[in-house]
């Protein structure tokens, strides 16, 4: 990731706006549009590449947040737009894009026709977490069961029964699906009152929305604390990320403090500094109606700045204390810093690192307000260091003392090295915590978890990550990576509660914590999950379903089987790391999956996996890297670099596959979406949409390509690629933040002319679209507030509603289709995935009160079929056969009412549709034994 980037830089950014504009082909104006892109494009690449080799001063890899943030800036401005979808919750709530008229692609909302009675279902997966930093046990519950719980960018939740394996978490609100939940407190003076912090700093994963405020116990929540958005110069001011928040009882008075850090970060880059002028520690005496920086807590070079805060704790005697992290502003000194106040006004600085770059996490005795133990991001020879002080901050006995009386825990992990259990990740997972009833036992957690029962002196490892690396010997929970966070049960201190990137772990009894199976998955149903992309099994049914979905931090899960009770299917782990973008074989003679950038694998007929891509272009293309499968040909296509594609054949083979390369065009693009198209079989024709608004049609792609660029009226990244009733129908989506950009364009002509579809969707990015194949009126698309879709699709205008249902308002990544049994998949950022399936038998448009007149027979048949149908309202009829992947498998034009359609095709399902020419006027699922 990157921390700082020259003033110049920064000014060329934002300067570099530019204007949508609505042409048939490309202007000018867009031809310049797309050269001021890519020197943007240039400039941040160089960017990163420079500032991701100051590991001191790293942050975690997250390369998904810088390719994101290219594909999501307004161009004018240089940086994404989060905080428009603020107003547009707003919008939502006030039911503004509310729906009315149901979708008929979509699972009915009628009596029986839905599983749970809304348009998507969710599916899994039903026991994988996400990555937490906030977890609060609710005060008001006297059994001391109930838990909140904040994934990072999964929203905020509550399980009613922490203890039990089965209770599952419940999403509080569609808003949270869509926020960076850093931080959980609630008021001791009224403790139905919550406050949630949102943005995470150490790693800029979500820029956040302020604090949000509850006063019944967490049924509705309202905004507060958001300082208003303006620049000077280069840096955007407000409050993005809440790092800590807290609540002090001062003689009856509730003292909300919260602790504010400024952001540059890869996701921030073009638009400069985020929040810097804004950080420090904050104060409110009024319910968080009015908030006060502590005037005291500022950097030494800057007064005018407030430091970093990274943690905020209230002691046994009401003292408060603070610590900090590395200020986003380039030599200014912020992180590595202790402060104690007794006033919650004056502080005294108890411990200062000299190390600006420091991030501090610390725990104080429940008991003893004198003290405390803090963990911090070291400096070059000492990655992490342990402090302790029993006299409020006076003196420290520290890990780096000549004479060690504290240690640093060593972990088991062979990889990881004895001086750095957080294996050079201090700046992204540390936790120390004491035992709230003996403080002389610690907890402690980098990758993996440790105990201490001497105050720190020795440690003993208490979870492991994996059996990897000689851990398989080490007979202790079997525990996810990367710990953020401890939390003691205050109704029954030996309960734990610790969160990870895997989500919530819980222990029932620290007193046997060291053994094996004592700290336990608690995720049932906190789906979180992060899903890049799925497809669904173009053989199987909802009945026995399969789907292939890649994860962040999760790899590649399996979703298969018959629905559970619960509607979800059964989770398998498929691959491991990272899960990318994910394919099918038509007729399920194998699987496709995907690692980072080239990193993509096969499951081949035999069962066994191989490497589709050869060693040396592995690492080329992008973090999540487009892919497309011509399933026709059997045909594999990545993006490798600049306009050169890789492009493998042989996918029904066990490794005997054809590897190479295409060059498909000139100039500095990089694919951002590849498509198949569906009405070619003969030979391949491929699509590619590129970073700068590009489109080329390149057909003959599987032996020697023509690439032929398809003029559009557009600059900025394509995120989708569908098609409607045939190969000149494309539709095109953007993912850009802008009021001038237009993110939906279709064409029925084979891009000779473009119409603007935007209509009245909000200003958002659009990541998906799918047009409905039995109503061509109907279109969905996949946004950064969940699905949307219109019923009038070709007017000139078309009108967008919210169909989005239990999926809130979550990122869609990626919608997929099987006709043969009318099932959507959605894939969200955040929240799983989900499906929907239409299993009525609806015509399509204004024909739909004479389908009763159509009649497909038999059906089931054995090769040979009858369409019978009134002739007087339509004398012939085209007939069309698509295979369960929806590729045309037959044709046959001017068929007669009762003439036989011999189809010669294999057993298996498939989608008749009949069109008079114009229109679609008929559509059906036919089986052929």
């Amino acid at each position: 990731m990157i921390k700082y980037l020259l003033t110049t830089v920064f000014l060329m950014f934002s300067l570099m706006g530019f204007s949508q504009k609505m042409q048939t082909n490309e202007s000018r104006n867009v031809k310049k549009e797309r050269k001021q892109l890519q020197k943007l494009y240039s400039k941040y690449e160089k960017s990163l590449k420079k500032l991701h080799a100051q590991k001191d001063n790293a942050i975690p890899p997250n390369e998904y947040n810088e390719q994101d943030f290219k594909s999501t800036m307004n161009p004018k401005t240089g940086q994404p737009e989060f905080y428009k979808l603020i107003d547009l919750k707003a919008d939502l709530d006030a039911g503004k894009y509310r729906p009315t008229k149901e979708l008929s692609m979509l699972a009915n909302k009628g009596a029986g026709r839905s599983v749970i009675n809304q348009p998507w279902t969710e599916r899994g997966p039903y026991s994988v977490g996400g990555r937490t930093r906030a977890i609060m046990f609710d005060p008001n519950d006297p059994t001391g069961k109930r838990v909140f719980a904040g994934g990072v960018s999964g929203g905020l939740w509550v399980n009613q029964d922490i203890t039990s394996s089965t209770s599952e978490w419940t999403p509080l609100s569609g808003l949270w699906s869509n926020t960076s939940i850093s931080s959980i407190t609630y008021d001791p003076n009224n403790t139905m009152t919550f406050y949630v912090g949102t943005g995470e700093a150490e790693t800029g994963d979500a820029v956040g929305s302020g604090i949000w405020k509850t006063t019944d116990g967490g049924a509705t929540w309202t905004n507060i604390f958001v300082i208003p958005t303006s620049y000077t110069g280069t840096t955007k001011n407000g409050n993005f990320y809440i790092n800590d928040i807290k609540v002090r009882n001062n003689n009856g008075v509730s003292e909300i403090y919260a602790g504010v850090s400024g952001g540059s970060t890869a996701i921030n880059y073009v638009d400069g500094f985020l929040g810097t002028r804004q950080a420090g520690l904050y104060k409110s005496v009024d319910g968080g109606q009015t908030f006060t920086k502590n005037k005291a807590l500022v950097t030494p070079q800057d007064a005018t700045i407030g430091l970093s805060i990274q943690q905020i704790e209230i002691g046994a005697d009401n003292a408060v204390w603070v610590s900090t992290r590395q200020s986003r502003v380039s030599g200014l000194s912020s992180g590595g810093r202790i402060y104690r106040s007794t006033d919650g006004t004056a502080f005294t600085k108890v411990y200062d690192a000299n190390l600006q770059n420091s991030r501090v996490r610390f725990g104080l005795s429940k008991t003893n307000g004198q003290k405390a133990y803090a963990l911090l991001q070291g400096g070059t020879g000492e990655p992490v260091r342990i402090i302790k002080t029993t006299d409020a901050g006076t003196t420290w006995i520290s890990t780096n003392d000549t004479t060690q009386t504290i240690t640093l825990p060593k972990d088991a992990d062979t990889g990881i090295p004895n001086n750095d259990f957080t294996r050079g990740q201090a700046f992204y997972d540390l936790v120390i915590i004491p035992d709230p009833v003996n403080d002389e036992i610690v907890y402690t957690g980098g990758i993996d978890l440790f105990k201490s029962t001497n105050g720190a002196g020795t440690w003993s490892q208490i979870s492991k990550w994996s059996n990897n690396n000689f851990l398989a010997g080490l007979s202790v929970s079997l525990v996810h990576a990367d710990q953020h966070t401890i939390v003691f049960n205050p109704k029954n201190p030996a309960q734990m509660v610790f969160g990870n990137d895997g989500g919530i772990f819980f222990a029932a009894n620290s007193s046997s914590i060291n053994s094996p199976n004592t700290i336990l998955a608690r995720n049932t149903r906190y789906n979180t999950t992060q899903f890049y992309g799925a497809t669904l099994n173009p053989t199987r049914t909802p009945a026995n379903e399969e789907m292939l979905a890649g994860a962040q931090d999760n790899g590649t899960s399996m979703l298969s089987g018959a629905p559970l009770a619960n509607n979800f299917y059964n989770t398998l782990d498929y691959y491991g790391g990272d899960g990318m973008y994910t394919e099918y074989d038509d007729a399920g003679l194998y699987r496709i999956y995907s690692y980072v950038y080239n990193y993509h694998y096969i499951t081949a007929p035999n069962g066994s996996r191989y490497a589709l891509i050869s060693a040396a272009n592995q690492n080329n293309g992008l973090f999540v890297n487009p892919i497309a499968v011509d399933r026709n040909k059997d045909i594999f296509f990545s993006f490798n670099n600049g306009m050169e594609l890789n492009r493998v054949s042989g996918l029904t083979t066990n490794n005997n596959y054809v590897r190479g390369t295409i060059v498909i065009g000139t100039g500095g693009d990089a694919a951002s979406k590849l498509r198949v198209s569906p009405y070619t079989t003969a030979t391949t024709t491929l699509f590619v949409g590129t970073n700068t608004g590009r489109l080329m049609k390149v057909t003959n792609a599987d032996t020697t390509p023509v690439s032929t660029n398809i003029a559009t009226p557009f600059a900025g990244t394509v995120s989708d690629i569908q098609f409607g009733l045939n190969e000149n129908q494309i539709l095109v989506t953007l993912s850009n933040y802008g009021e001038t950009m237009v993110n939906v364009w279709y064409t029925n002509d084979g891009g000779a002319t473009w119409q603007n579809k935007e209509g009245n969707l909000p200003d958002m990015p659009v990541r998906a679209i799918f047009m409905n194949p039995d109503n061509t009126e109907e279109v969905i698309v996949g946004t950064e507030m969940g699905i949307w879709g219109t019923a009038n699709f070709s007017a000139s205008t078309p009108i967008w509603a919210q169909h989005t249902g239990d999926i809130g308002n979550t990122r869609v990544t990626q919608i997929d289709y099987r006709p043969a049994t009318r099932t959507l998949l959605a894939a969200t950022y955040g929240r799983g995935a989900w499906t929907s399936t239409n299993t009525e038998n609806l015509a399509v448009g204004n024909v739909e009160s004479i389908k009763e007149n159509f009649k497909i027979y038999p059906n089931p048949s054995r090769g040979s079929v009858y369409i019978k149908f009134e002739e007087a309202k339509f004398k012939k009829l085209n007939v069309t056969v698509f295979d369960a992947s929806g590729k045309k498998v037959f044709t046959k034009n001017n068929v007669g009412s009762d003439q036989e359609i011999i189809t010669n095709l294999p057993k298996g399902y498939y989608v008749l549709k009949a069109d008079n020419g114009t229109e679609m006027v008929y559509t059906t699922p036919v089986i052929i034994r």
